[in-house]
C-alpha cells in the first residue's frame, strides 16, 4: 500500500496532445473574458467562467461526439449555476442551500456515472451551484443574466470543441457515446453505487463542518470532499486527497503573489488563460502540479470585478476548506476500506466451505 500510493503521488504520465485540449480551452475561457470587459461587465466572469467548464470535458473524443457531450455538459453546467442563485434566497442560511448542493451532488454523480463523462464525477457541477449559492442574492434579472452569460459560455465552448475536431482528424472514439442504464449504476453491490454512495456522505459530512463552524466559502470544501473519488481504487484515491492538500497549498502561494499585484482587467484575463492552459497541459500528467494552475484559477475566477476583497483571508478559507473537505473524503474512504476488507475475509470464507469437496461416503 505503502508503496503504491508514493508511485501514485510521482507518477508523471506522457504528455499525450494535451496541448491541443489546453489550447481549445484557453480560447473557450478567454474569449468570453474579453467580451465582458469590452460590455463593462467583468463582474460576471466567474459565470462565464463555469459556462466555459465545458470544454474541460470530451478531450477523448473527436467530433460530433465531443459535441454531444460538451452540449449536454453545458446545459447542465448552466443548469447547476441557476438553482444555486435561486438557493441563495432560502431561508435559514446556510443550510438550506447545503441541503440543496448534497442533493445536486448526488443527481450529478449519477448522471455522470451513466453517461460516463471525463473529468469523472460531479466537482465541476459542484463548483458552479456551490458558488453561485454562496453569492450576494440575485434578483430576478441578476439571475437571468447570470443564467444567460454561462449559457452563452457554454455554447461558445461547444463551438470551439467543434471547430477542434473538424481541423483534426484521428482515431478517437467513433462509436455511439457510452451510456449505462440509471438501473445498473443504482444496482446493489455495484461499484457504482457504492461510489455513488460515498460521494454523497463526504459532500455531506464536509458541508455539516464548515457550516457548523460558520466558515465562509464552505462549497469549496464540498469540492474538495469529491476530488478523492473521481479515481477508481483506494490508493489512487488517497493519493489523489494528499496531492490535493499539497497542490493546494502551493498554489495559494502562487495565488497569493498574483492576487497582490491587483492586476487590471486585461491582465486578469491574461492570468487567467494562462493558468488554464497550465492546467489542462499538467491535470493529465501529475495532479499535484496542475494545482500550482487550478488553484489560482479558481481564485481569479472568483475575484474579478468584485472589489475590496481581504486577499488574506479568502486564501486561508481556500486552505481550511479544502482542508476539511479532504479530511471528509479520507474519512469515508477508511471507513468504506475498512467495511470492504472485513466483508471480503467473510465472503472468501463462505466460498470455500461452498467449493469444498464432500466427505467420501464409505
Amino acid at each position: 500500500m505503502r508503496h503504491g500510493l508514493i508511485e501514485e503521488l510521482i507518477r508523471w504520465e506522457a504528455h499525450a496532445g494535451a496541448h491541443r485540449p489546453a489550447l481549445r480551452c484557453g480560447v473557450a475561457v478567454g474569449v468570453p473574458l474579453v467580451l465582458l470587459v469590452l460590455l463593462g461587465h467583468f463582474e460576471l466572469a466567474g459565470f462565464a467562467g463555469f459556462g466555459a467548464f465545458t470544454a474541460f470535458y470530451g478531450r477523448s473524443l473527436r467530433f460530433p461526439l465531443r459535441s454531444r457531450q460538451q452540449a449536454l455538459i453545458g446545459a447542465l453546467l448552466t443548469a447547476n449555476v441557476g438553482i444555486g442563485l435561486l438557493a441563495a434566497h432560502l431561508p435559514g442560511a446556510p443550510w438550506g442551500a447545503l441541503g440543496v448542493l448534497v442533493l445536486l451532488t448526488a443527481v450529478m454523480a449519477v448522471i455522470a456515472e451513466v453517461v460516463g463523462w471525463k473529468p469523472a464525477g460531479p466537482m465541476f457541477f459542484v463548483f458552479a451551484a456551490g458558488a453561485s449559492s454562496a453569492m450576494p442574492a440575485h434578483d430576478a434579472p441578476g439571475i437571468l443574466l447570470a443564467v444567460g452569460v454561462t449559457a452563452a459560455s457554454a455554447a461558445f465552448s461547444v463551438l470551439v470543441g467543434a471547430a477542434g475536431g473538424i481541423v483534426r482528424h484521428d482515431d478517437r472514439q467513433r462509436g455511439p457515446l457510452r451510456v449505462v442504464p440509471v438501473r445498473d449504476v443504482l444496482a446493489r453491490g455495484s461499484g457504482s453505487r457504492s461510489t455513488l454512495v460515498d460521494v454523497v456522505l463526504a459532500v455531506a459530512f464536509a458541508g455539516l463542518l464548515t457550516a457548523g463552524a460558520g466558515l465562509d466559502h464552505g462549497y469549496w470544501a464540498l469540492i474538495a470532499a469529491v476530488v478523492p473519488f473521481s479515481v477508481p481504487g483506494p490508493t489512487k484515491r488517497l493519493a489523489r486527497g494528499l496531492l490535493r492538500i499539497g497542490g493546494t497549498c502551493a498554489g495559494l502561494v502562487v495565488a497569493a503573489g498574483v492576487l497582490a499585484l491587483d492586476l487590471p482587467a486585461w491582465a486578469v484575463i491574461v492570468a487567467i488563460v494562462v493558468a488554464q492552459l497550465g492546467a489542462e497541459l499538467f491535470v493529465m500528467r501529475n495532479y499535484g502540479i496542475a494545482l500550482l494552475f487550478i488553484t489560482p484559477l479558481a481564485m481569479l475566477l472568483g475575484t474579478p470585478g468584485s472589489g475590496g476583497v481581504d486577499t488574506g483571508a479568502l486564501l486561508a478559507a481556500r486552505l481550511v476548506t479544502t482542508a476539511i473537505g479532504i479530511a471528509a473524503g479520507i474519512v469515508v474512504l477508511a471507513v468504506r476500506h475498512r467495511a470492504t476488507s472485513r466483508t471480503a475475509p467473510a465472503a472468501s470464507g463462505r466460498v470455500a466451505v461452498a467449493a469444498a469437496p464432500e466427505p467420501a461416503r464409505t
